[in-house]
């Protein structure tokens, strides 16, 4: 099964081919042994079908096993074990991942920490902070082994004895940005690097947009801890957002470019980090502001988005948000901005990874 998947990864094919092959009534091993005419009925494009030929005819498939094995690194396949099941919320899950350290297997609880590789010294503080406390509580920390915040979270887990993850957008082998090799090394001995690209593979633009959806379906919550506008930190929270995960912001200065982005996440709907505690015992449980009687969040009326959502959660709990989106015809943006005021009022909380029900 690695062989094809190899292939495939190669041309950045994900598991929405391997659904186009289900329908063919196909395996994936159909990849290498039935050819170009295949390979255009799948939309395999010219480009493609040139670098699978070439990759077929030189023998690249052995030489990438041998270079994985020498190295130690493991080739995880969507259908291994060693998986991580939350990536399978993606349309567009990596049908090959390439991991390297001694604790493959994450925590039940991920959260993400991810921001600005140019980020102010209070946000790296608290991206630490993150880090640590993640770790005390026994949660892994996923983020993408960059500068500023990934590198701050990283380490803040590492120090306390945590498990955390480093979604890279180089190939596994590949130290990018170059003065991390110590905390590559420090990842890989208290959890794993991994990378859907091939060894050897440089840090083009485009890989850290791909690089992101995976750091935000290993999460059940991704923390944006300070971006300016058009950061990939917002592609990440964008994502989460689309596979129904949490998205929690730290709001920065408005004065702030460097957290222009990110404060314009929570005018859009992400929960405000305004302390610790809130974040980690989970929202919807904690008192808000909204509330006419602090005991009782239901004396506030209800705007009918919200309405719908209550009676849609009261029928049948444990819903994501595409679920919600589909069956109230709202879209996905707007059902997690009235989820997350219902939340915050205390009349909805997460039951699960990227699932809402009503609170008791």
């Amino acid at each position: 099964m690695i062989r094809p998947m190899l292939l495939l990864a190669k041309i950045q094919h994900d598991a929405r081919t391997l659904e186009k092959l289900r329908g063919l009534g196909l395996e994936p091993g159909a990849i290498v042994s039935d050819g170009h005419a295949l390979w255009e009925k799948i939309g395999i494009g010219e480009r493609g079908r040139s670098i699978l030929s070439e990759s077929l005819a030189s023998g690249w498939i052995d030489r990438e096993m041998e270079a994985c094995e020498r190295l130690g690194v493991h080739l995880i396949t969507i259908y291994d074990p060693l998986y991580p099941k939350s990536l399978l919320d993606l349309r567009d899950a990596p049908l090959l991942l390439y991991a390297l350290g001694e604790r493959l297997s994450l925590r039940q609880r991920v959260v993400g920490i991810v921001g600005t590789r140019t980020c102010s010294s209070y946000a790296t503080g608290v991206a630490r902070d993150l880090g640590r406390m993640s770790a005390e509580r026994g949660w892994s920390v996923v983020s993408g082994g960059a500068r500023g915040i990934d590198a701050a979270s990283h380490a803040g887990c590492i120090g306390a004895g945590g498990v955390t993850a480093a979604v890279l957008g180089t190939g596994i082998d590949v130290i990018y940005p170059p003065e991390h090799v110590e905390l590559f090394e420090r990842i890989k001995s208290n959890g794993a690097l991994y990378s859907e690209f091939p060894l050897g593979s440089k840090g083009e633009a485009w890989h850290f947009p791909k690089r992101n959806r995976i750091i935000a379906g290993l999460s059940f919550r991704t923390v944006v801890v300070e971006a300016p506008e058009k950061s990939g930190a917002l592609l990440t929270a964008n994502r989460a957002a689309d596979t129904s995960r949490e998205v929690w912001v730290v709001p920065g200065r408005i004065t702030d470019a460097r957290a222009r982005g990110s404060n314009k996440l929570i005018f859009d709907g992400a929960f405000p980090l305004i302390d610790f505690d809130t974040f980690f015992e989970g929202f919807g449980r904690h008192k808000s502001l909204f509330k006419d009687d602090p005991e009782d969040g239901e004396h506030t009326p209800l705007n009918d988005s919200e309405k719908v959502l209550i009676a849609l959660l009261t029928n049948s709990g444990d819903r994501t948000i595409d679920n919600l989106a589909s069956e109230a015809k709202m879209s996905a943006a707007e059902v997690f901005r009235v989820i997350s005021m219902l939340s915050l009022r205390g009349l909805v909380y997460s039951s699960g990874t990227g699932r809402y029900r009503m609170a008791d």
